[in-house]
């Protein structure tokens, strides 16, 4: 990969504190890459973001290859309503056309790459919390900031079973070192620059193209096996959390007994996303609500298939459930956030 081009001077030796007190406000690092198109979605999330962490001070690194004048200034304008900072980062997207994104996943684009230059994009940084855009942060986050890393890569969450018996054959490394999920972590950047981390990336890339096919994390889950360091389900709700029987491990299953009706943060990791009419999330007003305290308020929910697809994935499917009473959409309208 060539080098990236970045337009924002990050501050000479301004190096956050590894751990805040919680007491008094955390300086606190987070990274997130979008398109211009998915402006609007992450612009919601960071509005969650800072609506729900108002104590801590907050520099958030949008890494970007296309970013239109619009919605950089409606990303200033949220960052000035709540006294934080935004920065934009300018992304070579070519350095990453050759990746795969997948024919199925039409919702992920070269941009899932970006997070895996965070090591070199952000040298004066001892860690940073990355977010995926179809996230919202519903709580406080010093806990999961002051995480601590020790020797650990990088802090997330185990993947579903179902996610790991698909991966574990294919990417060829021991099943007890667990599959991590992307959408969130803390990034032990010191960690990762001594490791090499970036360097890693590309050998894995050139030597074993044909392993990846979840991006990014098929690529960081290989290169970073055994230097995971698991966080509660609570700070990543994926979908198939909300199961009535979810595919997890046990210690899991009791953080979500706990935790699933009120989570740290959503994921929104279906393709259908809660900006689509076809969402059938039990969570996804939550996500209507940050966005009318966003600048992106007047954003409406769109159709995410059309014609001959519109009907069989969307139509078709809502009236077989209300014929066929599906057990698991049952389970979800019976779900509630607290």
């Amino acid at each position: 990969m060539n080098s990236m081009q970045n337009d924002i001077a990050i501050p000479i030796g301004h190096s956050q504190d590894t751990v805040c007190h919680e007491s008094v406000g955390c300086d606190i690092t987070v990274v997130c890459a979008c398109n211009d198109k998915y402006a609007p979605f992450c612009g919601t999330m960071i509005t969650s973001l800072f609506h729900n962490n108002k104590r801590h001070h907050i520099e958030v690194f949008i890494l970007s290859s296309d970013m239109g004048k619009e919605n950089q200034m409606k990303f200033e304008e949220l960052a000035r309503s709540y006294g934080q900072t935004i920065h934009f980062t300018s992304m070579r997207k070519q350095d990453f056309e050759f990746l795969p994104i997948g024919k199925r996943f039409t919702n992920i684009s070269h941009e899932a790459y970006f997070r895996l230059r965070m090591p070199s994009l952000l040298k004066d940084r001892d860690k940073a919390l990355y977010l995926d855009c179809d996230m919202i942060v519903r709580k406080d986050i010093a806990e999961l900031w002051n995480t601590h890393l020790d020797n650990h890569a990088i802090a997330a969450i185990q993947d579903t079973t179902r996610m790991q018996k698909r991966c574990f054959p294919r990417l060829g490394y021991n099943s007890e070192e667990g599959y991590y999920n992307s959408g969130m972590g803390v990034y032990n950047l010191s960690f990762l620059r001594s490791f090499n981390f970036e360097e890693k990336v590309q050998q894995f890339i050139k030597t074993n193209p044909e392993k990846i096919i979840f991006h990014d994390q098929d690529i960081t889950n290989c290169v970073c096996h055994g230097l995971f360091k698991e966080v509660s389900p609570k700070w990543n709700l994926l979908e198939s959390f909300l199961e009535e029987n979810p595919p997890v491990v046990e210690w899991q299953k009791e953080e979500l007994h706990k935790y699933r009706q009120d989570p740290s943060i959503i994921h929104y990791a279906s393709l259908r996303k809660p900006w689509f009419i076809e969402c059938v999330h039990p969570y996804q007003s939550e996500f209507w609500k940050y966005v009318a305290l966003s600048p992106w308020n007047t954003l409406t929910p769109t159709y995410k298939y059309h014609g001959w697809k519109r009907f069989t994935k969307h139509h078709l499917k809502r009236f077989i459930k209300t014929i066929v009473a599906s057990k698991k959409m049952k389970y979800w309208n019976s779900l509630t956030l607290q």
